[in-house]
């Protein structure tokens, strides 16, 4: 782990070195992913999150791309504290990403959505692991964009 030397004017922020283990792209800074436990179980490897996520509600969340890592290399993934361009993206059933919204993986994208809280049937109750929280990165239905969010992925 790296952790960013303390100081009054920047926030604290930890890092981990992760291997990009998604084979057919780099991954840039912002970027959402996941741990890598289908093609390199080696506690290293991070990739695109996949489908169906929401069977583990999002607890396999490594946290946000701090810099460019080309395909099959190594590179800092932000676990910890501010980021200023993290990228979100609000799904499908109206939900929305607003301030103070806590954010999880979304399902097949590189991108942190809403967490769904709300138990729409009493047969299934989803519990789900929140990476980060909106601090300014507001989008609506169907759409991506880049904004603040502070990142709690330990």
């Amino acid at each position: 782990m790296l952790f960013q030397r303390i100081n009054r004017s920047d926030p604290e922020k930890i890092f981990v070195v992760a291997k990009n283990s998604y084979s057919t792209a780099s991954l840039t800074d912002g970027q959402a992913v996941m741990w890598d436990y289908v093609t390199d179980q080696d506690g290293v490897g991070v990739t695109k999150a996949g489908s169906g996520l929401a069977k583990h509600g999002g607890s396999v969340g490594a946290g946000i791309a701090a810099e460019t890592i080309a395909a099959g290399s190594y590179g800092l993934i932000q676990v910890y504290g501010y980021h200023a361009t993290a990228r979100g993206h609000a799904g499908t059933g109206g939900l929305t990403v607003a301030t103070g919204i806590p954010l999880a993986l979304v399902d097949a994208e590189f991108a942190l959505g809403s967490c769904d809280v709300s138990q729409a049937s009493t047969a299934v109750i989803r519990v789900w692991y929140p990476i980060a929280f909106s601090m300014g990165l507001a989008t609506s239905v169907y759409t991506t964009t880049t904004g603040k969010v502070f990142i709690k992925a330990l």
